[in-house]
C-alpha cells in the first residue's frame, strides 16, 4: 500500500503541482528525495505495473506499434516482446539519460550537480513519460494524445529551476531542451533497438 499511495500522490502532484514537488524534493531529509527509496517504492513498482499493462495491451493488438489486428487472438509472443522492450527501455533509460546529460551539458558548463541528484531528477521526469506512454497505449486510435508528451518540457523546466537550481536563463533554457530530448528519447531508442533484436 505504501508504494501505491506514493505513486498516485507523486504522479498527481507532478502533473498538477509540478513546481511544489520539485521544491519539496530539495529537502535532503525527505524520504522521497533519497534515490534508493524513490527507486524501491516509486519507480520500480510503477514500471512493473506499467509493464504488466503493456503485456496485456500488446498481446491483444492494442498498442500503437503492435503488428496484431485489434480483434486478433491474444499473442503471448507479441505480449512478451512488448513487455520486455518497454521494461528494459524504462529500466536502462534513466541511467542512459543521466550519463548523456553528464557527458554533454554538465561537461561543457561550470555547473556541478551531484550524481544522485541528477538521477533522481531524471527518474521522476521519466516517470511522467512512462505514465503518458501508458495512457496513450490504452487509446491507440487517438494518436493526437502523443502530444501529451510535450508536458515533459514543463516538468523539466520547473525541475531545472526549482530542484537543480539552474537559475541562469541561458543555462535553464539549454538544459530544458537537451534534457527533455534525452529523457524522452532514451527509453524510446532502447525499445526500438530491442524490438529490432526480437524480430531477428
Amino acid at each position: 500500500m505504501t508504494e501505491i499511495r506514493y505513486i498516485l500522490r507523486y504522479v498527481k502532484d507532478l502533473l498538477s503541482d509540478t513546481e511544489a514537488v520539485w521544491i519539496k524534493l530539495r529537502d535532503p531529509n525527505l524520504r522521497e528525495a533519497q534515490l534508493d527509496y524513490m527507486l524501491r517504492y516509486y519507480y520500480w513498482p510503477m514500471m512493473a505495473f506499467a509493464s504488466l499493462c503493456v503485456f496485456l495491451l500488446h498481446g491483444n493488438g492494442v498498442m500503437l506499434n503492435s503488428k496484431l489486428a485489434f480483434d486478433a487472438p491474444f499473442s503471448f509472443e507479441y505480449a512478451l516482446t512488448g513487455m520486455v522492450s518497454f521494461a528494459l527501455g524504462f529500466a536502462v533509460g534513466p541511467s542512459l539519460a543521466a550519463l548523456v546529460l553528464r557527458e554533454t551539458f554538465f561537461r561543457f558548463t561550470p555547473i556541478a550537480i551531484a550524481k544522485d541528484q541528477l538521477e533522481l531528477f531524471v527518474h521522476y521526469s521519466m516517470s511522467i513519460t512512462m505514465v503518458i506512454s501508458l495512457f496513450c497505449a490504452f487509446l491507440p486510435n487517438l494518436k493526437f494524445l502523443t502530444f501529451l508528451h510535450l508536458y515533459l518540457i514543463y516538468v523539466v523546466w520547473l525541475g531545472a529551476m526549482s530542484y537543480l537550481d539552474l537559475l541562469t536563463s541561458i543555462y535553464q533554457r539549454v538544459f530544458t531542451i537537451v534534457a527533455t530530448a534525452v529523457i524522452f528519447y532514451s527509453p524510446a531508442i532502447l525499445q526500438y533497438i530491442l524490438r529490432l533484436l526480437f524480430v531477428h
